[in-house]
């Protein structure tokens, strides 16, 4: 997986120190993997929640490849960052969320175990799923990239799952980032029998609206909205994920709450 475009789109939004935009990338990339193997409609979820300075890392992709990520950190990372990723988040979590189109979405939580992004969801799949995973990860400030290798369930060819275990445990994070799809493949599994599908495009998109804004306003209830009105002079919202600011003024969120007249601040 190549994120070329919708990575630098994510890093437009923040200025990210190296050490954040590092997981932030290297999880947008697996992120984007593992969304690739749903069959369905369903959306994925991934969030690392820490108790260190990186607090959180989410990313959102749905089945049109559109994704969007977000970060936070608390304070100055100073040499905390070459610590790896345990001295970055501390006591953390790592959370998975499916939502299907139609039924109930499913959540699987575990602690955070390892010192890299892939080594974490590694063991998710082998504590959660008992899917043998694994993954190759990486991100510098053009490209979020990441291999994955994922045992077909039911299928338990040891000897081959080792075998193509050696072989990717080859890659390089120079390789990862530099080499196109096609030859990275071939230099890595060049004795295997190779099949090819049609590749498929991301793109960043936040999703955030006004009217989605206003639901969430409403969701809040309508004494709240108006404390911060009567505070600030209007209710100012702003979409962590892209940016975008929201204003709405007294005539707007009247409005919102089926008063009439009155138009949204933009």
């Amino acid at each position: 997986m190549h994120l070329d475009q919708t990575w630098q789109r994510v890093l437009e939004s923040h200025d990210y120190p190296p050490a954040i935009s590092a997981v932030l990338g290297q999880l947008m990339a697996a992120t984007a993997l593992l969304a690739s193997t749903i069959k369905d409609e369903t959306s994925l979820k991934a969030e690392i929640r820490g108790s260190g300075p990186l607090t959180l890392a989410a990313i959102e992709c749905n089945s049109r490849g559109e994704m969007r990520a977000l970060a936070r950190w608390d304070g100055p990372l100073g040499n905390i960052a070459s610590g790896g990723l345990s001295a970055l988040v501390g006591n953390g979590l790592l959370v998975m969320t499916t939502e299907p189109p139609k039924g109930e979405r499913y959540q699987g939580i575990v602690s955070l175990e390892g010192d890299t992004i892939a080594t974490v969801l590694e063991r998710y799949f082998r504590d959660s799923e008992q899917l043998p995973t694994r993954l190759w990860l990486s991100a510098d400030e053009q490209r979020a990239t990441g291999l994955l290798l994922q045992q077909i369930p039911g299928e338990r060819e040891e000897d081959s799952w080792e075998r193509l275990q050696v072989l990717s445990d080859t890659v390089t994070h120079q390789e990862l980032l530099e080499l196109p799809r096609e030859q990275l493949l071939h230099r890595l599994y060049h004795q295997e029998e190779l099949k090819m599908f049609a590749s498929k495009g991301h793109q960043f998109n936040c999703g955030c609206s006004r009217e989605r804004v206003g639901q969430m306003l409403i969701s809040l209830g309508r004494q709240e909205v108006e404390e911060t009105l009567e505070q600030e002079g209007e209710v100012k919202v702003d979409c962590e994920f892209c940016n975008q600011v929201y204003l709405f003024d007294e005539q707007g969120i009247a409005r919102l709450f089926g008063d009439q007249g009155g138009d949204i601040l933009h």
